[in-house]
């Protein structure tokens, strides 16, 4: 699983670190980061509705097949699809409606693989196998801007890279034993099932409500850097646009050696210890760390230092964080729906960090931005405490 993770975001974050924002200033370089927070805004948006959507329908799924591997299979090929038309856009228009495609499609391949951790793994190694899954989602970020600066074009950056993840997703989803749904649900989806997909009452369940906000505050602070990088590394640091690429790939290497280091034994320690709130506590701590060196950065020595402290607390705290969520879920019946509507705790914020990225940049800069992004990550250490059914 932790492989196929590996995969599906290899295909996925290379277009949001890097190719977007070149093609961006390709398109429109007059109004670079508006446009850049339009498509990434817009995309999230896409993101937020679709993983929830396609999580619950994956639940309703019957078949020989699996309730999880159609929609996995056949997200990452559309996904590839679109990603095609994006490599093809010349006007901000194309390249938002191809965004919003692959965000659409990729997402749904994200709820159904990630439903497979609430299906298929014991409580007792679920900090490990999400620690496993943190590393991969992280990785993935080395991997593939390793894969995108050994190319000098947009298309191959974009469709090299998607290439073999969406392989190595489609390998994972022919061999894995899915679930198998044998009789169709008694219950028609309509209206009332659809805008179920979105919602959950946290008064009734109120552990899983604060697990969510706590999910969504550490994914704003962790977006407020990593969209942004490529621009930052730009317009503050002087680093010229035909270099940022391999710019970025080391800044992305310096951050999963700090998630490397650090991911498998908070996972493994959670689960032998069963804690789990003081380590994602810490772990969103050290974000903040990070993002207020990154706000100081005098030099790219010093943003791949602060990158190295952020990889530390996000992939830790990602691993253990998925952990207690798993542990907090409200019916194991819903477990690809509850687990969409965790993942709009982490597509929300890249919809909305854009919209007030364009204005928090204007008037203090890129590093007032990442000082809000450390603002919100104190407030989402403090949301955990308030877990109760987990230690």
């Amino acid at each position: 699983m932790p492989i196929a993770v590996l995969g599906l975001f290899v295909a996925l974050l290379p277009p949001i670190i890097v190719s977007l924002a070149l093609k961006v200033n390709e398109i429109d370089p007059d109004n670079a980061a508006g446009t850049l927070s339009l498509v990434l805004g817009l995309g999230a948006l896409v993101a937020l509705l679709v993983n929830p959507l396609a999580g619950r329908l994956s639940d309703r799924t019957p078949g020989r097949f699996g309730m999880r591997r159609p929609w996995i299979i056949g997200g990452v090929v559309l996904g590839y699809g679109a990603l095609v038309l994006l490599t093809q856009a010349t006007t901000v228009l194309m390249l938002v409606l191809s965004w919003m495609l692959v965000q659409a499609f990729f997402n749904a391949a994200i709820a159904a693989l990630i439903a497979i951790l609430a299906d298929s793994v014991r409580p007792r190694f679920r900090g490990r196998v999400a620690a496993g899954i943190g590393v991969a989602q992280n990785g993935s970020l080395v991997v593939g801007t390793f894969i995108v600066q050994l190319f000098t074009t947009t298309t191959q950056q974009v469709l090299v890279p998607a290439a073999i993840g969406v392989a190595v997703v489609i390998v994972f989803a022919l061999v894995f034993t899915d679930r198998v749904l044998t009789e169709r649900p008694s219950v028609s989806f309509g209206v009332r099932e659809f805008f179920g997909s979105f919602a959950f009452n946290p008064r009734k369940n109120p552990d899983f409500g604060w697990a969510w906000l706590m999910r969504f505050l550490l994914t704003a602070a962790a977006v407020t850097a990593t969209n942004y990088l490529a621009l930052y590394l730009i317009d503050d640091l002087g680093v010229a646009e035909s270099d940022v690429a391999n710019a970025v790939f080391f800044a992305t290497l310096f951050n999963v050696i700090g998630v490397v280091s650090t991911t498998f034994v908070a996972g493994w320690l959670s689960d032998r210890l069963g804690r789990r709130k003081i380590f994602v506590s810490v772990a969103a701590f050290i974000v903040v760390i990070g993002l207020i060196v990154l706000a100081l950065a005098p030099s790219l020595a010093v943003v791949y230092a602060a990158e190295l402290v952020i990889g530390a607390g996000i992939g830790s705290f990602y691993a253990v964080d998925l952990a207690l969520i798993t542990d907090v879920l409200p019916n194991d019946s819903d477990n690809g729906k509850d687990l969409g509507v965790v993942n709009i705790a982490q597509a929300l914020p890249q919809s909305l960090v854009p919209t007030a990225a364009g204005g928090i940049v204007a008037v203090a800069g890129y590093p007032g931005l990442f000082i809000s992004g450390a603002v919100l990550g104190i407030f989402g250490a403090l949301a955990a405490f308030r877990v109760k059914s987990v230690r």
